[in-house]
């Protein structure tokens, strides 16, 4: 024996292997000379083989643990509708033996020899012992036998005082909430056992006399350890039955209630499935034999789809290659091969269109380290990318100059309105005082005078206001923010957070201020706001700027080109800063924020 084990090893070790991968070699060569039409037919053939008997089993055996979970689901059902119903006819029992303790009514139509005594009534004494009698208005309750096969009797006892109070109740509408089998078909039956594992109701097999059955099954044993619940298992007659089974208890009754049914009888369905099963498997191999004849005879299809597909790339169109439906031979392989090279070149071309439109964001990776068009392109999106930067950096300084210019003009004709027409206007006004003219003509002409003084100071001030040179945009937006509430009557609540002595750039200083004297402009005239509030803060790495208004508001997408905003967003632009619009019928608000560094 030794022996013969030990030769099977050796040849399980040495020569299993060798055989095995000559029979792999001699499969691939027979494999290798058959066309191509004939693989296909044997592989689909195979694998519809395969996929069948999985997904038969899968179902046939999802379908058996659906109908196991369904009997048992049901047959749960039916014992807690039990269960209820028993529970309702033993409560009413128990409500008229109160009564009949209370008031001493003969409750006849319920109860039979109720007896009122100093010591237990004898039938009971074996059973039941004084410690168990609970006082009044508890009840105790205890099975007694009867003569009737199945018939369900209890005694009811309670103490008053020194006394015992009993009464013996027969309810065979237990029996019939029993053997009412709806929903447990033509082997179904739920029946009681009590604590010593005696059938205490009729059995509908046909048994003389229940109570000289032992029912110590499965589930009498779980639910007398207080573990409910439903399983399968041999029945008081050994026959495998489907079980949903549960403890009652109640006043000192202990009974166990059982709802079965038998296994052949509730997995019918499952026996004429499989047979239906097997029929649907014949019809779906006869029609997996037909489609895999006309299959072959297709098998030439793929070769002219490449040639299609090739013929149009020539020609520069980029058609999408159907997939080779995860085939191993040579057409497959040539499929993969031409699917990767169409897709590489529509991700080059949508490269290219990317940064031909200026995203440089866009991503690229090369093919292999030899892709010289990959590398082509990374390299002009490089040198685009730095023209582009090259270009926006010359336009922001262009701008910056176009604007420190116009601001330099400013300052010069407000300087030049200052220093050169106000004093001549301050000379013409003196020698207007001076004059020889009636006194209604010099008041008219002084009148004039002032105007003129009023708004040549006023337009000077809008040019380049002094207090900005000298105090900053804190200060001058303060200075403006006065007249406004003077000239308008608005209400302006400004807070202004700025140091005196800030060394701000002068630039941010006349940004700020543009941008205020635009966006209250724009308050007076547009939004017809009654109330501004503006503030001003310099942190260690920013200013900001914040105005709101309770105007109209304005629709922000709607806003031509033309209108302040503009001018507002290419300042802040140009400073490296950020602004935040927000606009509707309850008012706007504007938030910007100017770096320092």
């Amino acid at each position: 024996m030794a022996g013969g084990f030990s030769g099977f090893s050796f040849w399980f070790i040495r020569i299993f292997p060798d055989f095995l991968n000559k029979l792999c070699s001699y499969f691939y060569k027979t494999m290798s000379k058959v066309n191509i039409g004939n693989k296909l037919a044997m592989l689909m053939i195979g694998l519809s083989i395969i996929v069948i008997a999985m997904l038969t089993s899968l179902f046939y055996t999802q379908f058996d643990t659906a109908l196991k979970e369904r009997v048992l689901l049901q047959l749960s059902s039916v014992k807690q509708l039990k269960i209820v119903k028993i529970k309702a006819e033993i409560n009413d029992r128990i409500s008229a033996f109160r009564r009949v303790v209370d008031t001493e009514e003969d409750e006849e139509r319920f109860f039979s020899n109720i007896e009122k005594s100093e010591t237990i009534p004898t039938f009971l004494s074996e059973k039941v012992s004084v410690e168990k009698i609970p006082e009044f208005p508890d009840i105790h309750l205890e099975g007694i036998p009867t003569p009737s096969p199945g018939q369900i009797t209890l005694a009811f006892i309670a103490r008053v005082d020194d006394q015992f109070i009993s009464a013996i109740a027969d309810l065979p509408e237990i029996q019939e909430i029993l053997l009412e089998r709806t929903g447990l078909g033509q082997t179904g039956e739920s029946y009681l056992v009590d604590e010593n594992y005696r059938l205490l109701t009729k059995s509908r097999f046909e048994i003389a006399d229940p109570s000289i059955v032992e029912v110590k099954t499965q589930g009498v044993l779980r639910s007398l350890a207080e573990n409910p619940g439903e399983d399968t298992f041999p029945d008081y007659r050994g026959v495998e039955v489907f079980s949903s089974y549960e403890k009652i208890s109640i006043n000192g009754l202990n009974w166990v209630i059982l709802t079965e049914i038998d296994r052949q009888e509730a997995l019918f369905p499952l026996k004429k499935l499989r047979s239906n099963l097997f029929y649907i498997l014949i019809v779906i191999l006869l029609f997996v034999l037909l489609a895999s004849y006309f299959l072959s005879k297709m098998i030439v299809k793929p070769i002219l789809t490449m040639e299609k597909h090739l013929m149009e790339m020539s020609r520069g169109i980029l058609e999408k290659v159907p997939t080779s439906d995860g085939r191993k031979d040579e057409i497959g392989r040539m499929f993969n091969a031409l699917e990767k090279l169409v897709s590489a070149l529509r991700d080059t071309a949508v490269f290219a269109d990317k940064i031909g439109s200026g995203d440089f964001e866009a991503d690229y990776t090369p093919l292999s380290e030899d892709d010289k068009m990959g590398a082509a392109l990374i390299q002009m999106k490089e040198r685009l990318q730095k023209f582009k930067e090259n270009e926006e950096r010359l336009l922001k300084e262009n701008q910056r100059s176009i604007l420190n210019g116009e601001e330099k003009e400013r300052s010069r004709l407000s300087k030049e309105m200052h220093d050169g027409l106000g004093p001549l206007l301050t000379t013409l006004r003196m020698n207007i005082q001076e004059a020889d003219l009636p006194e209604s003509t010099k008041k008219k002409l002084l009148y004039r005078l002032d105007e003129t003084i009023g708004e040549v100071r006023r337009m000077s001030n809008n040019l380049m206001p002094s207090v900005l040179v000298d105090f900053g945009a804190g200060e001058a937006i303060g200075n403006l923010l006065n007249q406004i509430s003077d000239n308008f009557g608005m209400k302006v609540l400004y807070k202004n957070d700025m140091p005196l002595e800030s060394e701000i750039d002068d630039n941010i200083h006349i940004t700020l201020y543009r941008i205020a004297q635009e966006s209250i402009n724009n308050a007076i005239k547009h939004a017809n706001a009654t109330e501004l509030k503006v503030s001003m803060s310099e942190f260690e790495d920013h200013v900001g700027f914040f105005i709101a208004d309770n105007g109209v508001g304005f629709d922000i997408n709607k806003t031509s080109s033309g209108n302040g905003i503009r001018n507002m967003k290419e300042r802040v632009k140009l400073a490296n800063g950020t602004i935040e619009i927000h606009s509707n019928e309850k008012g706007t608000t504007i938030e910007v924020e100017i770096p320092l560094s």
